[in-house]
């Protein structure tokens, strides 16, 4: 059984993400202090749940073709393979359409449980409950219009990805072939190919970390769908920029910091902290921390989550 958090002060009238550091701190540790193994294990898994499918980047590697051209011994014989796919075609194009089918659907499923796990973490933070099948029923439809979004951006960003690399590979082609002086590739590559995969991956993790840190929690506050949610976002990021900038950059430090104390964790545990669930049982002060965060800096800018009423409590 577990116990709601205690009250929260007043909302602060100074709008500062620094100044909501200090509180979520405090509110970690009034949650989960005393410490009970049934509580930090509940919300262990709902922040495994709330964290499914991020943490982690894909690298893509193209392969360069050594100086010259040719078929010099070591190198990759380019003119074979070209033949070959050439007269494969169909085969190609049938590999490529299961490969990325299976990409899509398997994307599709971690948003999807990502979306679920959002919500319930979040539901947990704000009433100050360790509960996992409430909020797993209860915010079904929110999480869905969630999820539909992130979808819809995922596979914006995949193709966005995916037309980068095919550029890439026509010009890996085309200097292979000769038909490209080597510097004029590398000049291609870094002035126009290379900012705008930077932009690509820039602009997508920021859409990620607003619709995470800030459009959820006020779909939840408000009783809206993504669209609505994130039409109030956009008009507060304009309100505050610098508020939000001043966020964005401590954020980005606190990743950095936070997959330090996660790496530590997990060597000091002979790896057992790497684990699924275990990790974020582990450390559940530094996950909750990060939720809460967000939510003490919404709450200055007028919009309190803590204050949601939450259904399905029973008083104890």
């Amino acid at each position: 059984m577990t116990t709601p958090s205690p009250p929260l002060p007043p909302p602060s009238s100074r709008i500062s993400p620094l100044d909501a550091v200090g509180e979520a701190i405090d509110r970690a540790r009034r949650s989960l202090f005393p410490f009970r193994f049934e509580r930090w294990l509940a919300l262990g898994f709902v922040a495994f749940l709330d964290q499914c499918g991020r943490g982690g980047g894909h690298t893509f590697n193209v392969p360069s073709p050594g100086s010259g051209t040719g078929t010099r011994s070591g190198a990759p014989d380019l003119g074979r393979a070209t033949e070959w796919l050439g007269s494969h075609v169909g085969l190609v194009v049938a590999i490529a359409a299961i490969v990325l089918a299976l990409i899509v659907a398997l994307t599709a499923l971690v948003l999807w449980v990502n979306s679920r796990g959002i919500f319930m973490y979040l539901d947990d933070v704000a009433s100050g409950r360790a509960d996992v099948a409430r909020p797993w029923r209860e915010h079904a439809e929110r999480a869905q219009s969630l999820f539909a979004w992130r979808f819809v951006i995922g596979i914006a960003t995949l193709l966005a990805v995916g037309l980068l690399l095919g550029l890439s590979g026509l010009l890996a082609l085309a200097y292979a072939k000769g038909r490209l002086a080597g510097g004029v590739a590398l000049a291609l590559g870094i002035l126009v190919i290379l900012p705008v995969f930077l932009v690509v991956v820039v602009a997508t993790s920021l859409v990620s970390l607003g619709l995470r840190d800030f459009v959820a929690p006020l779909q939840w506050q408000l009783g809206v769908s993504c669209g609505p949610a994130a039409r109030v976002l956009w008009a507060l990021v304009r309100a505050h920029p610098g508020a939000f900038a001043l966020y964005v950059g401590l954020k980005m430090a606190f990743a950095v910091g936070a997959a330090i104390v996660v790496l530590a964790a997990g060597c000091l545990t002979c790896c057992c902290g790497f684990l699924p669930v275990v990790s974020q049982t582990l450390l559940q002060p530094l996950f909750y921390f990060e939720r809460s965060w967000s939510l003490v800096f919404l709450r200055q800018l007028g919009h309190d989550v803590f204050a949601v009423p939450t259904a399905g409590l029973v008083a104890e």
